[in-house]
Parts: structure tokens; sequence; C-alpha cells
């Protein structure tokens, strides 16, 4: 049975939209706030429709959120480059390194760096060690 719900401002919601944007919103996405915002005009009272200074408004912090996104998004490459730059420059030392997933402890020369799965992973002779275990690095 879908209800209806009359919000501060006077306008009609029923409970499926009002549930369409809170699960929406609790994702904190582009498609979220413009769910958000679509839903809040679809439903307005068409006698009192949304004040233009509140639309800017919205269309500001959608146009911020846009922003952050692609700023997550140059961080997140900055990071995966800087990894490969640091693990590339691990090739042709000797590591030591404690592997987290049994104790062992592995010794040797870093041959190659392999990225699986988003993760870098350096060749120690038939070992692939996660750059988080290592120990120690010498010439």
């Amino acid at each position: 049975m879908i209800t209806e719900t009359t919000d501060v401002t006077g306008s009609l919601y029923s409970d499926s939209s009002i549930s369409q944007v809170s699960n929406a919103a609790s994702q904190l996405n582009r498609d979220a706030f413009l769910n958000l915002l679509i839903t809040q005009i679809k439903y307005q009272d068409p006698l009192k429709p949304m004040e233009d200074k509140e639309f800017i408004a919205q269309l500001a912090q959608f146009s911020s959120l846009e922003q952050m996104q692609q700023v997550n998004q140059n961080l997140a490459l900055l990071a995966q480059m800087d990894a490969t730059a640091q693990a590339s420059s691990l090739i042709g030392k000797q590591i030591t390194a404690v592997l987290s997933t049994d104790g062992s402890v592995v010794s040797g020369r870093v041959s190659a760096v392999d990225f699986v799965e988003g993760k870098v992973l350096l060749t120690v002779g038939t070992t692939k060690v996660s750059p988080a275990d290592v120990t120690r690095i010498e010439q």
C-alpha cells in the first residue's frame, strides 16, 4: 500500500518516491543527486514552485559533486602511478620480506613487477611479494 506524506513545504510525496530517494541518496553519487533533484521538482507544489535561489544552490552543489568526483579519480590515478614508480624502482634490488599470508621470510633480488587486479606484486625468484610485506631493501 502506498501512502502519501506532506513535507514541511506542503509538497505531496508517496512512500515509494521517498524510499527511492532515500536509497539513492545513501549512495552519494551523481545519479543519486539527480534523482533527488528530479523527484523534488516532480512533486513540488505548483502553487509554490522552487525559488530560483534554491535551484541555483542545488545546481552549484551538483557542480561541486562533479568536481569532487573528478578530483577523486585523479587522486586514484596519481596513487596508482606512484605505486607503479615505487615498485619499478625496486627492480634489481635485494629485498627481504615477511609474507603476510603465511609469515615466511623471502629474500632475493626483485626481477619483475606485476600488476594483478589493481595490486602491485614484486617477483622474487618464483614468489610474488606485496610491497607492504617488504622489511628490508639493499643495493
